[in-house]
């Protein structure tokens, strides 16, 4: 079965399923989706075009996604983002591929749809000054990376939703020079940029103590980012990564090209530019911040 039957084979499965959760005879459900249409066919006919242009505005910066990130950047239900793309697709503006995804209940298929170089030209306004992208390659995406890439995507539009703005993915920030790349920044409603970091696993103490020294160095050079927030999958998880930051004894910053590494002291200060949000609840939520553990 190739992409294209596959996706579509997944799109009318979804459909069935949520006909059957609803429950109703045909001719009910009709009317409730009448009810829900927009009568005038210019407004209708403008309101499609709207959805058109977000989707591929969003994909100009993301270069792929899924259906159930469109829904929710768009706020419409499933099946109505699926017919979506599907269009998309047919005009020539996205490609779709399937990744297998390992994952501790076995191997999930996942349906991409990437941005095309036809896409990317009609992802700007004629009376704007399009930015160099290059479109999707389903070759150099990695299965393991995905689920990251979704989550980072579902904040994205989460903050944006509440007001934030200026949402820059990690990719735009390559070859800029930073010494540590996040997975994103954004404008916060006071005007700050906010380093955002989707934290799926905790790693070791001399990793946090590079990832510290690279943030600190940057934010005393440039002031680029105000603070850090850390997005993690529970409040125990975010807990438990606050802890082991408070608990480092020192912040490292790696040489490279033959320089030395430079080791200084961690201070509450220094702490105080992190915060540790549940993904879900980020950006407005409750949220943990480190506390230095001092010994004796």
């Amino acid at each position: 079965m190739n992409d294209h039957t596959a996706s579509e084979n997944q799109g009318e499965k979804v459909t069935i399923s949520e006909k059957t959760i609803a429950g109703g005879t045909s001719s009910n459900r009709r009317t409730r989706q009448s009810k829900h249409l927009i009568a005038d066919p210019a407004k209708r006919m403008a309101r499609a075009e709207e959805k058109r242009r977000t989707a591929l505005r969003f994909l100009r910066d993301e270069i792929w996604t899924t259906v159930d990130v469109i829904s929710h950047l768009l706020a419409i239900a499933y099946p109505a983002a699926y017919a979506l793309m599907k269009q998309l697709k047919q005009v020539g503006y996205v490609n779709s591929g399937t990744v297998f995804i390992p994952s501790h209940r076995g191997v999930v298929r996942s349906v991409l749809y990437g941005i095309t170089a036809q896409g990317l030209a009609y992802a700007w306004d004629l009376s704007e000054d399009p930015e160099q992208r290059s479109p999707w390659e389903s070759s150099k995406i990695s299965p393991l990376f995905v689920p990251h890439q979704i989550a980072t995507q579902k904040a994205r539009i989460r903050a944006e939703k509440l007001g934030w703005s200026a949402w820059k993915p990690a990719r735009m920030m390559m070859g800029t020079g930073l010494s540590k790349i996040p997975d994103g920044e954004m404008i916060n409603l006071e005007g700050q940029c906010i380093a955002v970091e989707i934290e799926r696993e905790i790693k070791t103490d001399k990793r946090y103590e590079a990832v510290l020294g690279a943030y600190i160095a940057l934010i005393k050079r440039d002031r680029r980012w105000s603070r850090i927030d850390y997005l993690c999958p529970d409040q125990e998880f975010a807990a438990r990564l606050a802890r082991n930051f408070g608990r480092l004894k020192q912040l490292r910053l790696e040489g490279k090209n033959g320089k030395a590494t430079h080791v200084g002291e961690l201070s509450q200060a220094h702490l105080d530019h992190f915060r540790f949000y549940v993904l879900d609840e980020w950006p407005d939520g409750a949220y943990i911040t480190a506390k230095l553990k001092v010994t004796p």
